[in-house]
């Protein structure tokens, strides 16, 4: 009984700390191989379209109902504490993203809501969107939108358990300031489009792709899900061995 005891609390002590369980290509200019493209000389990165694309950033208002949609897959399932999203106001000093509506869909933009988000605030990043390389415009820069789920119902604010699978995020954003919120999709240099790449925006009724009008190419959304994943079937067998093993030892 001491044994299972003890392994649920390792189980339980792990499971207290949130990780990345998808991460949409490193977006976001937070480390070198994601959506900036270079250093900028006052610090912080820049971020550009490559040429010949000419996409700054794909709108996502909510005042217009247009939305953005992206997949994600989940090997082995987990449990989903938060998502965080990367967009822009135009001409923002601070943190202006004040709001949005995020769900986790199955099967495709349209399909079931398995989850909703709550908005839990929004924060600047030291990546600035420019139309060319080497800038130091500060007019665009980039804004990282959380949203936290809970389970429906549940008023304890616990984490949003998800099977294996494909689901679709869909969501849109409020600011501010006018001029809406825009998403920069993901740059990479020497890269017109995304490998895989399937994102879709919702405008005048309808989903399209995220068309970048200068090369054709079909762009992609930065986006993170955190939470816990589910451990794999070995995983609580090694637990349990480790955990005989040290009791044998502190006899």
């Amino acid at each position: 009984m001491k044994t299972i005891v003890l392994i649920s609390t390792l189980a339980i002590t792990a499971a207290a700390h949130a990780q990345s369980l998808y991460n949409n290509a490193t977006p976001a200019g937070l480390t070198k191989s994601g959506l900036e493209v270079s250093e900028r000389g006052l610090g912080g990165f820049n971020s550009t379209p490559c040429d010949p694309n000419t996409v700054l950033g794909f709108g996502a208002f909510t005042s217009g109902g247009v939305r953005l949609a992206d997949d994600f897959t989940l090997v082995h399932g987990g449990t989903v504490s938060s998502i965080n999203l990367f967009a822009y106001q135009e001409g923002a000093t601070t943190a202006t993203i004040i709001g949005g509506n995020l769900e986790i869909r199955t099967g495709s933009p349209d399909g079931t809501i398995v989850a909703t988000g709550v908005f839990g605030g929004s924060s600047l990043t030291n990546v600035y969107r420019v139309t060319s390389m080497p800038s130091t415009s500060s007019y665009r820069r980039i804004q990282m939108a959380t949203f936290d789920f809970t389970t429906p119902g549940n008023t304890n604010n616990q984490p949003h358990n998800l099977n294996a699978g494909t689901y679709w995020i869909t969501y849109n954003l409020t600011g501010s300031l006018a001029g809406g919120v825009w998403v920069s999709p993901l740059s990479k240099v020497g890269e017109t489009t995304t490998l895989g790449a399937n994102a879709l925006q919702y405008a005048s009724g309808r989903w399209a792709p995220t068309i970048d009008s200068g090369s054709n190419g079909h762009q992609d959304m930065p986006f993170w899900v955190n939470g816990q994943p589910v451990p794999e079937p070995g995983s609580f067998l090694a637990l349990g061995l480790g955990a005989v093993a040290l009791m044998r030892r502190r006899k």
